[in-house]
């Protein structure tokens, strides 16, 4: 007698903790199924000496990051970039700093594949920005992706 209501205490307790997988469950879905996952990439370009580093964090439409360009021995720049993405095109304001001096620069990134590319050049200040005078020549930056660190 004793081990059939041995038994029946054992199946009722093991019985019931099955019933607290299905609350579980229920629990872990998100409340808000219109939240948007960040997500971050690193870019990398090395010649010679010279390294160029970027870093996205890319959250819908709205971009921020990184953007180092670190010559050999020369003058070095780096700051924050904010900006948009639409049709992988990223237009962005660089917060640089460089030379004891912090510019807004201008600068127009396109994402191809595993690669983000854009141009330098001669710039001209127009309202408070640096923006390339000639912007479809000059100088063109391609890093490709790599690991964030």
């Amino acid at each position: 007698m004793r081990y059939f209501l041995i038994s029946g205490i054992l199946i009722l307790i093991l019985n019931g903790c099955g019933n607290n997988s299905r609350r579980s469950e229920t629990a872990e879905k998100p409340s808000d199924s219109t939240a948007i996952a960040a997500d971050t990439v690193c870019f990398r370009q090395v010649v010679g000496r010279d390294t160029t580093t970027l870093r996205l964090v890319i959250k819908g439409a709205t971009v921020t990051g990184e953007l180092a360009t670190l010559p050999y021995e020369k003058d070095q720049a780096r700051g924050r970039i904010e900006g948009t993405l639409a049709n992988n095109q990223i237009r962005a304001d660089w917060l640089r700093l460089g030379e004891g001096e912090t510019q807004n620069h201008e600068i127009n990134f396109l994402l191809a594949g595993d690669a983000i590319t854009w141009r330098e050049g001669e710039r001209v200040e127009k309202e408070g920005r640096w923006v390339l005078k000639q912007p479809d020549s000059g100088f063109e930056y391609k890093l490709l992706k790599t690991e964030c660190r």
